[in-house]
């Protein structure tokens, strides 16, 4: 009797953790409204940041992967810069998994960073 209760629970569960993986690796919450579209050295990557915005990472559409900024350099629509906002000591930008990015925020700020993907 037990073993019966216990593979339906079992079984709901996997079925819970499948659906909310699937929705992850789907469309983003409707909550993130800050899609970006990036110019990657391997590509073009359509992204979406969570609602706290800028300086999180990026999650990549259609998969559980993320793009964390580890140095970042930034133009102003003025033409001024190119200004550090963030360097992550220690990381190297020249390390075979690290990815180069870049794009044009809504505002018009010239965004290129190296990070790393997972």
């Amino acid at each position: 009797m037990i073993i019966r209760l216990i593979s339906p629970l079992v079984l709901m569960a996997s079925i819970s953790l499948w659906a909310a993986t699937a929705a992850v690796a789907g469309a983003p919450p409707p909550s993130w409204t800050q899609e970006r579209v990036l110019e990657c050295d391997e590509g073009t990557v359509h992204t979406y940041l969570t609602p706290a915005g800028f300086g999180t990472p990026f999650h990549v559409v259609g998969t559980n992967d993320v793009i964390i900024p580890k140095y970042v350099e930034v133009v102003l629509p003025t033409g001024e810069g190119p200004y550090v906002t963030l360097h992550v000591p220690g990381f190297k930008a020249s390390n075979k998994h690290a990815v180069h990015c870049w794009y044009v925020d809504p505002i018009g700020l010239e965004v290129e960073f190296w990070g790393t993907r997972r």
